[in-house]
């Protein structure tokens, strides 16, 4: 029997129960290859401890009369802010975004991301880059007058009328349109682009938590993962919870009283994104999935940031019923950078600012704004000057005719690539309807086709709600496990392992408690099923009864393990 911990490799478990069956001889060598020799790539997701020890919260040792236990507060003093809080800041600032457009190769990665994933904000992208290259083309011209027009040849001199320099030309409304584009982009792409970043980090890592794969060294902090679960219902005034997994009122130090019946924002805090709030107001209106990662709080008013993903359930009219959301806590993750060397670097510098990062260094060095102004040339502007650059200062004919072609330029964007990359992604988005992306990420046509035997890749994450013990009988599923006669069908008949396998699962969802198995998954299109590993979570309701099941499904693929940690 398995609690709510992954299966280990060591003990008698349901892993261990299954293997006997179909695998005499035991893979232990492997999975300790893997662990040994990668335990340290994984990063930590979360905190062991939320608190940040502060001065003002020490006792006061003093003999006599006082009656202070801690430093009394002072008015005009504003409370310090948890490291988190001000992490909050600097990772979803401008100073954030500005770094990472003044970086190439930082520029490069988010471009790509737009191009792949939020395709139709490219022209906030575009837009912004050549605002500021028109700002930097008037630097160069203010340079050029300073150099030269304001220091006149003799000839020029004397027929001038009166000898007074030329002042610089300044644009006032070029200047706010560009701050109004990093504005947008920080306020919108920055946060979306850092959660797609957290995704992938976490969905490998709860991959190796669900199969039971993850280092020791970091059981501690994973309890949580592929746990944290509620459930709404948005036929009812303002959305309110209606289910919740016990890790999520541990999470979030809630109990059960307090969260059913309320809407989550009582998760929300002073440095919760007000924009993070709007964009899931707003797809829960269109009943749309979303992903953000954001800064929420615990009861007892500690901070933790939260990777939050919720999706639409339908039933098979295509209504919505409830909606789902998965939440992971990324603190530990966010600290240290969330493998972003843009957000590394920024956290060294203000941790040490007598420090500069090689970066800096380059970036320190003094430019002339020129020099600034080619930095933001197009490859096709670039182009234009290798050809034709200089033509006045030297005949053509002498000029070489085939100009070598700088092999690092990022990819340039054209007008026809943005529209390619806007009508994929509404092919696609009709696949997504009721979809739970990211950690938990379908592909439900790809899924079909893997059901018949295609070669095509799809994520390694289903899930599955099922209805309490007696009735384990299928409600809703991720659009991959959307096959015909899924829906409605009991969840053990699409179990064929062993019965012992069987009677275990039955067991733990008979008596509410959380299990991970392995074990062979049937459909109508692969009756000897195929191997995969389930991790069932159940959702309580006021009563403590178990309202629904989560189970999230994870394909039994070893080799994705050690592509994605080398």
């Amino acid at each position: 029997m398995i609690p709510a911990d992954p299966p280990s490799r060591a003990g008698k478990n349901l892993d261990a129960i299954e293997e006997e069956a179909d695998h005499p001889t035991p893979r232990e060598s492997l999975k300790n290859m893997h662990h040994n020799v990668t335990t340290n790539q994984l990063p930590l997701l979360q905190q062991l401890n939320p608190y940040e020890g502060a001065e003002e919260f020490n006792p006061v040792n003093e003999d006599g009369a006082s009656y202070d236990l801690i430093a009394p507060f002072e008015e005009g003093h504003e409370a310090p802010l948890h490291k988190l809080e001000r992490l909050s800041d600097l990772m979803f600032g401008r100073e954030h975004m500005l770094a990472i457009l003044n970086n190439p190769r930082y520029l490069a990665q988010f471009r790509e991301f737009l191009l792949e994933e939020r395709p139709r904000s490219v022209a906030t992208l575009t837009y912004y880059l050549n605002a500021v290259k028109a700002l930097k083309a008037l630097e160069f011209a203010n340079a050029l007058v300073r150099l030269s027009v304001n220091v006149p040849p003799p000839a020029v001199q004397a027929v001038q009328r009166e000898n007074a320099a030329v002042g610089n030309t300044t644009n006032k409304i070029l200047e706010q349109r560009a701050e109004d584009g990093l504005n947008a982009l920080t306020a919108e792409e920055l946060p979306a682009f850092i959660t797609s970043r957290c995704i992938t980090i976490t969905s490998k890592i709860v991959q190796e938590r669900v199969r039971g794969t993850l280092p020791m060294k970091f059981r501690e902090t994973s309890n949580a993962l592929a746990e944290v679960f509620c459930l709404t219902d948005p036929s009812r005034p303002d959305n309110p919870i209606i289910f919740a997994s016990e890790e999520f009122h541990r999470t979030t130090q809630y109990g059960m009283d307090y969260v059913l019946g309320r809407n989550c924002r009582f998760l929300q805090g002073p440095k919760t994104s007000s924009n993070s709030v709007r964009r899931i107001r707003q797809a829960i209106h269109e009943c749309r999935h979303h992903s953000e990662i954001f800064l929420n709080y615990r009861r007892d008013g500690s901070p933790f940031m939260n990777l939050l993903q919720c999706s639409p359930l339908c039933d098979s009219q295509g209504k919505v019923k409830y909606f789902i959301g998965a939440q992971i806590d990324v603190s530990g993750l966010a600290l240290d950078g969330a493998q972003m060397e843009s957000l590394i670097e920024l956290q060294s510098r203000y941790h040490d600012p007598g420090v500069e990062s090689v970066a800096q260094l380059r970036q320190s060095k003094q430019k002339d704004e020129f020099e600034e102004l080619c930095e933001r040339f197009s490859p096709r502007e670039l182009e234009t000057v290798q050809d034709h650059g200089g033509d006045l200062f030297q005949p053509i004919s002498n000029r070489a005719t085939n100009f070598s072609r700088r092999a690092w330029l990022q990819r340039e964007t054209s007008v026809d690539s943005e529209a390619e990359a806007i009508r994929l992604q509404d092919m696609k988005m009709p696949l997504g309807r009721g979809r739970l992306l990211g950690v938990y990420e379908n592909v439900c046509f790809f899924e079909y086709l893997l059901t018949l035997g295609f070669s095509v890749y799809a994520d390694t994450f289903q899930y599955l709600l099922v209805r309490p013990y007696p009735s384990l009988r299928v409600l809703f599923t991720s659009p991959s496990l959307q096959i015909p006669g899924m829906l409605q069908s009991s969840f053990l008949s699409r179990i064929g392992s062993s019965s012992a396998v069987k009677d275990e699962l039955l067991q733990a969802m008979m008596h509410g408690r959380s299990v991970t198995a392995r074990v062979r998954w049937v459909t109508r299109f692969n009756s000897e099923g195929r191997n995969r590993w389930v991790h069932c979570t159940p959702l309580n309701a006021n009563n403590g009864q178990v309202g629904v099941w989560m189970i999230v499904i994870v394909d039994d693929d070893e080799g994705q393990i050690v592509g994605w940690r080398n």
